[in-house]
């Protein structure tokens, strides 16, 4: 037992007594669970209000008047019924919960039932709306366990002290992401609204949950240090000779005796360490069927023979072990070799095939298979680009030594060396098929391999500060990102702006138009240049000024309607002055050239001299001929709309805005999908797209707007950025354009990989 481990099992009293009904720690366990209970309420009280908002601002946004409907039931609930909804959250935690304690101590103490097979008239179909609320429930709680990853590493271990046990994953803790993210499933259940609008809901709690929950468990985890629950937890990773040694079996093994398949998905904890053993009893049980093959286990625990055919040489399995170690050191800090051509070169594939290698024991054997398995799958995977694999290589033989030092690498997703391997995958996101070398990401990250390979002995931690140091940097240089993105955000603020003032002026020009006859000039005029005049006092959002443009247009109108009486006509000649001034006044407003003005008001003199003659027939026809003005020929769009892509500029970043133009509200079902995934979209994420020349290129979402949910991709490498609107978007990647990218978890993938193949052997 190591020195900090001693020193906490020191200073922590043993729950795991008789008489558990009374014991101390499962009153701690519920006082902590109460506290959970508690703060996850109050939680989700302060929620409803921002809540309420968005789904107000999603139902503004959407062309879709099924979905508008959808979002607003939906708002109207959550107004009227989230009392309910909190109580009823409260319950069922607190049922959860215990229901997960229960098992637990069930399990503890024997009681599982056997495995039987279960009564197949009982089976029945699961509804698809009822499959997809249970993939987004385990995928919430995937993603929640992320994000509290800190706090679960610690708690985790302090409710495995409370229920005296020696070790406990998520699913068997009570207060675990799990067990709060099937509450609030429960709980959002109680609206009465169909599935697809509880989805919704979901997704809304998600977004807010994933800031407000590691906080509440480091509260947690305060409770229980300041009561000596392990108050000097520290990271390690080496387990004891004891533990390290001792048979672990589960009932799926059990009920498969001398089976070694393990499904490639079951990845848990125990599950791998569990295979770990299986495979290495498989190894002793072939070494010692074929003793010429290789050393094999002498029937004395803790030695190897070695020494051909003729007199065994017992040699002790922790000197072959050291022998290897060493060996290893000298490897690790030697040139690295490479193949032909520059091609990477498996190096745990040489060590495998070392002389000290050989006489290693089965457990060892495996373990070494598998981390040479490993990186065959990360060097031969297509997907993953060269410079990544470059890197990862440089680390295979300290990640060997990690995996060769402790067995518990392979079943620990918290360990720092599988962390710090992720880490690369989450940084090879923005780099897509190649990376320029120059990159501050690229050089950040080979800095910390090359100081993993020149300082890491034995102690895991390095790999923990690298980690840490890289989580900084990034966290640092996203920071910037988002700063400078923020002329670009103010671009498409302004825009949206512009947008909606023009909407604004539209909408009263067409109601003006339409409760009148008008001849083609003024329509015209009203239709190019006083839109642009009303779009500027929208702008300006003066109600005085905005009544005034609307009145010049009702004083145009009548200006040129035939004048019968001599008080009409007296009315004409003295509004004249003041008209033609406020139109003019406009039309400087609006930065309209003198030029094009010059037509209109010569026909307007015509209009005017008509109408004083009670006769407006003989212009009419004439002003009929007078060109548009400033009338451009909009392309009619497709019925699935026309991108439309402009450019602006400014403080110097150049913003490429696209938006979707006159597509028809009714999407096909494989567009809706789509649709969902990028209203799913949240800053940070990453979308690759395809310029004209099939040329590609990865943006990150930096900014999201409040208003239209316009989104903003910049990347670190230009001065550019990509405003896009989310149909817009969602037409991009229906076409092969655009493609949201998901981070993949390389080194978790490989490892599945190796852990099928050995298992499949």
């Amino acid at each position: 037992m190591n020195e900090s481990s001693l020193l906490a099992s020191n200073r922590v009293v043993s729950l795991n007594t008789p008489g558990r009904a009374r014991s101390p720690g499962l009153r701690l366990l519920g006082e902590c669970r109460d506290q959970l209970v508690e703060d996850l309420c109050d939680w989700l009280r302060s929620v409803a209000t921002p809540i309420a908002e968005e789904l107000f601002v999603l139902a503004d946004s959407t062309r879709d008047r099924l979905l508008q409907t959808r979002y607003l039931d939906l708002r109207a609930d959550v107004e009227k019924n989230w009392p309910h909804l909190v109580e009823t959250f409260r319950r069922e935690l607190s049922a959860e919960a215990e229901r997960c304690q229960n098992q637990d101590a069930a399990r503890e103490t024997g009681r599982d039932g056997p495995f039987e097979i279960p009564d197949f008239e009982g089976l029945q179909l699961v509804a698809d709306e009822d499959l997809s609320e249970h993939i987004v429930i385990r995928e919430f709680s995937a993603q929640l366990s992320e994000s509290c990853d800190e706090e679960l590493y610690t708690l985790n271990r302090r409710v495995a002290a409370l229920l005296g046990v020696d070790e406990i994953g998520d699913n068997r803790n009570p207060l675990a992401p799990s067990i709060v993210c099937r509450a609030i499933s429960d709980a959002c259940g109680a609206f009465g609204a169909d599935a697809e609008s509880r989805l919704i809901l979901l997704r809304r709690l998600e977004r807010h949950l994933h800031a407000s929950l590691p906080p509440v468990y480091r509260r947690i985890n305060a409770y229980l240090v300041e009561r000596g629950i392990l108050p000097d937890l520290k990271r390690t990773y080496r387990r004891s000779a004891g533990e390290a040694n001792a048979p672990t079996s589960t009932p799926a093994a059990s009920s498969q005796a001398g089976s070694t398949t393990m499904a490639p998905t079951s990845l848990s904890g125990e599950g791998v360490l569990d295979a770990l053993q299986r495979l290495a009893q498989a190894r002793m049980a072939q070494m010692a069927a074929n003793p010429l093959s290789a050393a094999h286990v002498s029937g004395t625990p803790g030695t190897t023979q070695a020494g051909g055919f003729g007199g065994a040489i017992a040699i002790d399995q922790a000197t072959v072990n050291s022998l290897l170690l060493s060996s290893l050191n000298e490897l690790q800090h030697a040139v690295p070799a490479v193949g032909a051509g520059n091609a990477l070169v498996n190096q745990v594939r040489q060590v495998r095939e070392s002389e000290n290698a050989r006489q290693v024991g089965a457990l060892e054997a495996v373990t070494i298979d598998i981390v040479a398995m490993l990186f065959d799958f990360i060097l031969d995977d297509p997907h993953v680009p060269v410079a990544t694999k470059a890197l990862i290589s440089r680390l295979q033989i300290p990640v060997l030594k990690v995996a060769m030092l402790d067995p518990a690498f392979f079943s620990d997703r918290q360990h720092p060396t599988r962390r710090f391997l992720s880490s690369i995958s989450g940084i090879s996101v923005r780099w897509g098929d190649g990376v320029d070398e120059t990159d501050p990401f690229y050089r950040k990250l080979a800095d910390l391999v090359e100081r993993i390979q020149v300082e890491f002995e034995s102690d895991v931690e390095v790999f923990g500060r690298a980690l840490a140091e890289l989580e900084a940097f990034v966290a640092e240089r996203e920071k910037e990102e988002d700063k400078a993105a923020l002329p670009a955000a103010n671009v498409v603020l302004q825009r949206e702006r512009e947008a909606a003032a023009m909407e604004r002026a539209q909408s009263a020009v067409r109601a003006f138009r339409g409760s009148r006859s008008l001849p083609l000039a003024v329509v015209d005029f009203l239709g190019s240049h006083w839109t642009r005049v009303l779009q500027a006092v929208a702008l300006d959002e003066n109600d005085s000024a905005w009544n005034t443009a609307n009145a010049v247009m009702s004083d145009l109108a009548w200006s040129i309607e035939p004048k019968k009486s001599p008080d009409d006509r007296f009315k004409l000649v003295s509004l004249l002055p003041k008209m033609l001034a406020e139109l003019n006044r406009g039309l400087d407003r609006a930065g309209v050239e003198q030029s094009a003005r010059a037509a209109f008001f010569d026909a307007l003199v015509k209009f005017h001299s008509a109408a004083l003659k009670g006769d407006l027939s003989a212009v009419s026809q004439q002003a009929a001929a007078v060109p548009a003005i400033a009338s451009e020929e909009t392309p009619k769009p497709s019925q699935e709309g026309d991108l439309l892509v402009t450019s602006s500029v400014g403080d110097g970043v150049e913003v490429k805005e696209v938006v979707l133009v006159g597509a028809s509200p009714i999407w096909r079902a494989d567009d809706r999908e789509i649709f969902r995934q990028v209203g799913d979209l949240c800053r940070g994420d990453w979308v690759e797209f395809r310029d004209d020349q099939g040329a590609s290129h990865r943006e990150r979402l930096t900014w999201i707007s409040p208003q239209r949910g316009i989104l903003l991709f910049s990347n670190h490498r230009s001065s550019k950025a990509i405003s896009i609107t989310p149909d817009a978007l969602a037409r991009q990647i229906r076409d092969g354009n655009a493609a949201i990218v998901h981070e993949e978890q390389i080194f978790e993938r490989a490892l599945s990989g190796a852990l099928e193949s050995m298992n499949a052997a």
